[in-house]
């Protein structure tokens, strides 16, 4: 009887042991508390990236390096006004040496001229002083403003009572015929020989009429404005060997040898001027245009080639290559006579050469 207690006893303790085990391994599977919330003020790091595994770091590391594209060297120049410095005033008196090197002493700013020259209106209008021209002569026709100014004159002629009447501070001519008598009659007179062969020097008279009106810091940006994009220009077509064969007629078959402007600017553009042995303006005759049987011809009246049977079986005629320009830009060495240069790139080339040139500085930057 002792014997089956004990073993009741025994098998009462065994069902306890394993019941307390089993609820030990229950709570141990019991779920883990969340970790209370923590502020913390510091970034995560690329928090809108998923960061890479392990795997794709591996094989990142392991891709060949891959050659970089050529990078053209560019300076890069904060956005700056095209006057970098401020320009001093004018200190009077001031002296202009004239062409026929002459010394003409200017005492103060003029504020009545009579400028005899296209180029020299263009001029003062570029700068602001468009207002102190009183005269000038009947073929000048730009700005617009410019036909209510009296004129003294044509071209090649001057109305010296006409001239005596307006009371002048200054006179400005471009040719040495009436230069005595000007001064003869008490006129302050500049003569000034046009610029026919050195597109550069056109910035120089315009920054020489800053001086003289006291237009210093205007005279500078016009000037400057005009050589950088002469520059990017010139830079430009150096890599360029030899453009198109081209005449260019200002009227009647009269056409610009290789010491005027717009030779200069035939040159500089690689074309090559059929006229290039002329010096000064010529005239060819039909026979001698057919014979050099230019690719371009450059026209303001194009209906005088075209509907003229003789020139039918010429290169430019039957390419449909005789081409007008919009401006007389390039007929008067002023501001406008850089945009006739890019008007000439825009209608021979391509439209695009422009923005080209400019945006990347005539393809080059140091």
């Amino acid at each position: 009887m002792k014997k089956v207690i004990k073993l009741n006893l025994l098998f009462l303790l065994t069902l306890l042991v394993l019941s307390c085990t089993s609820n030990t391994q229950e709570v141990t599977k019991s779920p883990v508390p969340p970790v209370p919330y923590s502020h913390t003020d510091k970034a995560p790091v690329n928090p809108s990236l998923p960061l890479a595994s392990q795997t794709q770091v591996n094989q990142t590391q392991k891709l060949p390096k891959q050659p970089l594209a050529p990078v053209r060297s560019v300076t890069k120049v904060k956005p700056k006004n095209v006057v970098s410095v401020q320009i001093k005033e004018t200190k009077y008196p001031l002296t202009i040496l004239r062409t026929d090197n002459k010394e003409v002493q200017i005492n103060e700013a003029p504020s009545k001229i009579i400028a005899f020259d296209s180029a020299a209106v263009e001029m003062l209008y570029s700068i602001g002083a468009g207002d102190k021209i009183i005269g000038t002569h009947s073929f000048v026709n730009y700005p617009n403003d410019t036909e209510n100014i009296t004129k003294v004159g044509d071209a090649f002629n001057i109305n010296m009572e006409t001239i005596l009447t307006l009371d002048s501070d200054l006179f400005y001519i471009f040719f040495e015929r009436y230069v005595s008598e000007l001064e003869s009659n008490n006129l302050k007179v500049i003569y000034e020989k046009s610029l026919n062969d050195n597109i550069e020097n056109i910035p120089e008279r315009i920054l020489m009429w800053g001086k003289i009106v006291n237009k210093n810091n205007e005279a500078y940006e016009i000037a400057s404005t005009f050589e950088k994009k002469y520059s990017n220009i010139k830079s430009f077509f150096t890599n360029y060997n030899e453009g198109p064969s081209i005449f260019y007629d200002t009227g009647s078959l009269w056409t610009p040898g290789h010491d005027t402007l717009v030779g200069n600017t035939l040159d500089l553009l690689k074309l090559q001027n059929v006229a290039k042995d002329v010096s000064g303006y010529e005239q060819f005759s039909k026979e001698v245009l057919i014979k050099k049987d230019p690719q371009i011809i450059i026209t303001a009246n194009p209906d005088f080639f075209y509907k003229n049977k003789e020139f039918q079986n010429m290169t430019a005629v039957k390419n449909k290559r005789i081409l007008t320009t919009k401006s007389d830009s390039l007929s008067i060495a002023g501001p406008r006579f850089i945009d006739g240069i890019e008007e000439l790139i825009q209608i021979i080339y391509s439209p695009r050469f422009i923005k080209y040139i400019h945006d990347n500085k005539g393809a080059k930057e140091n």
